[in-house]
């Protein structure tokens, strides 16, 4: 019996670490876009007659250390509780010079035409699990200020929230530093951000990671979604390939689909590839053979990367 309870109280003892040692999401922090255009950081394009704010992160590390200041701070409270952090600021002055240069030449306007957001870009290329987005004001009061500050944490897949809080500081004193005012106003609900952010990896990990997948036919295709391909239309072809190479199962269209268009969503693929790295949408489909296969069945198709979780399947373009 002696035996026995000293075998079951090693066994708990033992687990105790694995538990606290489990894995834990990669995440990075980024300025909330309310944060770039109340302080003047962005760069107004006319995207086919709607006016789209970018960001200008570039600028912004330049020229306010507040945002630096702010970044560091945050991104350190959750290293303390052993998350995976990546550095915006270490991202746009990489060793990767080339790729460093283009994401910040987006940002002011210039660079190639691109399909993806300046923010899509840095995700794309880090592939973190989860966005942190953070934004902060001080309001004076009498001889004292006080700072509100909303973290937002997002599935940087499907932008999807996980998790936020939202809290302002007591007044302090006027000289009091930004990093304390930020520690101050994020403590009460910290723990329970960083459960949210917890239970939702974990969700990922047994479940798959969640993609979008839009199909579009060109004007100059020979086929159209209604056609007969082999056995099956060619919307019914999709489907079933899309079931068959998800997790699952996953994957269902979103609304009817016409002959020109059709969206899924809710497809779940593994969280890394066969060699244990994380995947975007469009290695998944790519890895899988979506575009041979399509073409294999005479249909020419081309697969295009919209963001980290996005992808447009292309009926009729090479």
């Amino acid at each position: 019996m002696k035996k026995n309870l000293l075998l079951l109280y090693l066994m708990l003892a033992l687990s105790i670490p694995t538990f606290a040692q489990a894995d834990k999401p990669s995440m990075m922090v980024i300025p909330d876009i309310a944060w770039f255009v109340r302080n003047n950081y962005v760069t107004e394009h006319n995207n086919n007659g709607k006016v789209q704010r970018i960001p200008n992160y570039t600028k912004a590390f330049e020229e306010n250390s507040d945002v630096k200041e702010a970044i560091a701070t945050l991104g350190e409270l959750f290293q303390q509780r052993g998350f995976e952090l990546t550095s915006l600021e270490e991202t746009l002055s990489s060793q990767d010079q080339e790729d460093a240069l283009e994401i910040g030449m987006a940002a002011d306007g210039y660079g190639d035409e691109t399909n993806m957001g300046v923010a899509d870009q840095i995700l794309n290329q880090y592939k973190p699990d989860i966005k942190l987005t953070v934004d902060w004001q001080t309001s004076e009061i009498g001889f004292q200020k006080a700072l509100r500050v909303t973290v937002r944490a997002l599935d940087s897949y499907t932008n999807k929230q996980i998790g936020n809080l939202t809290n302002t500081t007591p007044p302090m004193a006027r000289g009091a530093f930004l990093a304390d005012m930020i520690k101050q106003s994020v403590s009460a609900g910290f723990d329970n951000l960083t459960n949210n952010m917890m239970t939702y990896f974990q969700g990922l990990q047994s479940k798959g990671r969640e993609i979008r997948m839009a199909v579009r036919v060109t004007a100059n295709s020979s086929v159209t979604l209604f056609d007969q391909v082999g056995d099956d239309r060619l919307n019914m072809v999709l489907q079933k390939w899309v079931r068959q190479h998800s997790k699952n199962g996953t994957g269902n269209t979103a609304g009817s689909p016409s002959r020109a268009r059709m969206n899924f969503q809710n497809i779940r693929i593994p969280l890394t590839d066969q060699y244990g790295q994380k995947m975007t949408a469009y290695e998944w489909a790519t890895n899988e053979g979506l575009e041979a296969y399509l073409k294999s069945l005479g249909v020419s198709a081309r697969v295009d990367e919209n963001g980290i979780g996005s992808i447009t399947v292309r009926i009729g373009a090479n």
